[in-house]
């Protein structure tokens, strides 16, 4: 087994653990809105911190979310274009769009960890009902955007590394 395959193997289980973490998050939400309706219409006492938990929750979800989308191909494309190519054609294509997307997500995981450093060293929080240090929440969207370049990375410069759901459909027309 080479390195590569053995960093890519660890790559795609911490993706798969963050999305099942993300599917908690998004348990998170619907435990809070419960919490908050049996709260405000059961007891005449609405909570203070349900609406920022539910607003976390979700950024987590998202960006924990996002590798495992650019995993299974499961992100918006528009192949209008694409369809019309030959497999060879239309796999350089696909290439270059990934390196395209991989270098922006990169950018933006670069952008966004800078950030999170910064929020870390001054200490800053939410301003929310429940503050918390806002590096808590900017580390997941960072995350999300890191292994979500890779995923793009990968399919770039190592296709095989990564399935795409039309790739063994376009082997077998070739």
């Amino acid at each position: 087994m080479t390195m590569l395959s053995v960093l890519t193997q660890a790559h795609d289980r911490l993706t798969r653990f963050g999305f099942h973490l993300g599917g908690a998050a998004l348990c998170g939400i619907v435990l809070s809105y419960w919490i908050e309706v049996v709260a405000r219409y059961f007891f005449n006492a609405p909570t203070l911190w349900s609406t920022s938990v539910i607003a976390y929750c979700l950024c987590i979800a998202a960006s924990l979310a996002m590798p495992e989308l650019a995993r299974r191909q499961g992100h918006i494309a528009i192949t209008a274009l694409q369809e019309q190519m030959s497999g060879a054609c239309r796999r350089r294509y696909e290439r270059v769009i990934a390196l395209i997307t991989g270098i922006i997500c990169l950018v933006a995981a670069w952008m966004l960890v800078s950030e999170t450093l910064r929020q870390f060293s001054s200490g800053t929080t939410t301003a929310m009902g429940l503050s918390i240090p806002k590096f808590w929440i900017s580390a997941f969207i960072g995350y999300g955007f890191t292994g979500t370049a890779l995923y793009f990375l990968r399919r770039c410069f190592w296709p095989d590394s990564v399935e795409w759901s039309h790739d063994s459909i376009e082997q077998e027309a070739d």
